[in-house]
C-alpha cells in the first residue's frame, strides 16, 4: 500500500502529541497536525490539504457542522472521530434538540477510549469502537515518596474549575487538614482563600517533579473520558482515586468514597506500608506501550483507508 497522508485535528495539545508520536513510531506514513481551533494559518492549510489527505483523525467528536469535516465529506475523505469526554455531552445535547447532522453519525468511523463513553454514544446512535491513542513507552522509577504526610495531587485547569472538581478538593482539604493536597493547572484565585493544606501551582512545565512528591492522584470531574492524567499517574505507580471505574484505580463515585479511600491511605502510610501502585504501572506498560497503542491505531487507520 502506498504511503498514507493522515491529518490529525481536534484538541491541539493531544493532537500534536499524537502526531509527533506516530511520526516517530511509523516512518512509512505521513502524519501532520493542523490546529483548526485557534490557528488561522492552519485553517487555510486545511482547505488545501484536507482534499489530498487519505484520512482525517480527530481527537474530539462532533455531530454539528465543522469546516474540516464538511470539506472531508465533500471530498469523500474518510473521517475518524475519537470521542474523549465533554464532546459527548455536547453531542447528546445537540441530538436531543434535533440540531445534529445525521451524516456526521452515519458517514464517520467512531472511536472512544473507554466503555462508559461507548455506552453514552449509543444513546445517540453512535456505535464507537474502543481504541486508545495515548501511549507510554517510558518506564518510571517507582520510588517511595519521602514525605511522611499523605500527599494527593490533582489536575484542575484554570477554566471550568468547578467542573473538574475544585469545590470537592476544597472540601476534602478542610476535612483532612493533616493531608497535603496539590493542584496543577489552576492558581485557585477565584476560590481564595484556599485552605492552608491546599496548594494551587498554576501551569506546571515540569510535572515529573510534582508527581514525585505525591503518594496518590485524584480525578473527580463531573464527566470524563479516559484521562491522560489518570494514565500517567498509573504509569508512575501512584495510588489513583478516580470517579470512574478503571483497572487498578480506587473507584470513588462519591465524596464519601473519596473520604473513605483517603482515610485508608493515611492508615497504610502511618503503618509504614508502601503506597507504590506497582500493578498500575505494570498494566500501563503492558497495555499502553507505543507498540500496542500506535501499532493498533495504525492498523485501524490502514483498514479504514483501504475500504474507503
Amino acid at each position: 500500500m502506498r504511503r498514507m497522508k493522515i491529518i490529525i485535528v481536534g484538541l491541539p495539545l493531544f493532537a500534536k502529541r499524537l502526531q509527533e508520536g506516530l511520526s516517530k513510531f511509523d516512518s512509512s506514513n505521513r502524519y501532520s497536525h493542523l490546529d483548526t481551533y485557534y490557528s488561522k494559518k492552519d485553517k487555510v492549510k486545511a482547505a488545501l490539504q484536507v482534499p489530498r489527505a487519505d484520512c482525517i483523525f480527530s481527537i474530539n467528536g462532533a455531530i454539528v457542522s465543522s469546516g474540516v469535516f464538511d470539506l472531508a465529506f465533500k471530498k469523500n475523505v474518510p473521517i475518524i472521530m475519537n470521542w474523549v469526554g465533554t464532546d459527548v455531552l455536547k453531542a447528546i445535547d445537540a441530538y436531543k434538540n434535533n440540531k445534529h447532522q445525521q451524516h456526521y453519525i452515519d458517514r464517520t468511523m467512531h472511536f472512544c477510549e473507554v466503555d462508559w463513553i461507548q455506552e453514552e454514544l449509543k444513546e445517540i446512535g453512535i456505535n464507537a469502537e474502543v481504541v486508545n491513542f495515548a501511549a507510554f513507552d517510558k518506564s518510571f522509577e517507582l520510588a517511595e515518596v519521602t514525605s511522611t504526610k499523605l500527599s494527593i495531587l490533582s489536575y484542575i485547569p484554570e477554566n471550568r474549575s468547578e467542573f473538574y472538581g475544585m469545590n470537592t478538593m476544597i472540601r476534602l482539604a478542610k476535612k483532612f487538614p493533616d493531608v497535603n493536597f496539590t493542584l496543577a493547572g489552576t492558581e485557585g484565585t477565584d476560590f481564595a482563600p484556599l485552605p492552608n493544606n491546599l496548594k494551587a501551582l498554576g501551569w506546571v512545565s515540569n510535572m515529573g517533579a510534582v508527581y514525585n512528591q505525591a503518594h496518590a492522584c485524584l480525578r473527580y470531574t463531573d464527566h470524563d473520558g479516559l484521562s491522560s492524567f489518570i494514565l500517567e499517574s498509573m504509569a508512575r505507580g501512584k495510588q489513583v482515586l478516580y470517579r470512574n471505574p478503571f483497572n487498578h484505580c480506587a473507584h470513588c463515585p462519591t465524596e464519601e468514597a473519596l473520604e473513605s479511600e483517603i482515610t485508608t491511605l493515611k492508615t497504610q502510610l502511618n503503618e509504614g506500608k508502601s503506597l507504590i501502585n506497582a500493578d498500575a504501572a505494570a498494566f500501563i506498560k503492558d497495555k499502553f506501550s507505543e507498540a500496542v497503542i500506535f501499532g493498533g491505531l495504525i492498523d485501524k487507520i490502514t483498514e479504514i483507508v483501504r475500504k474507503s
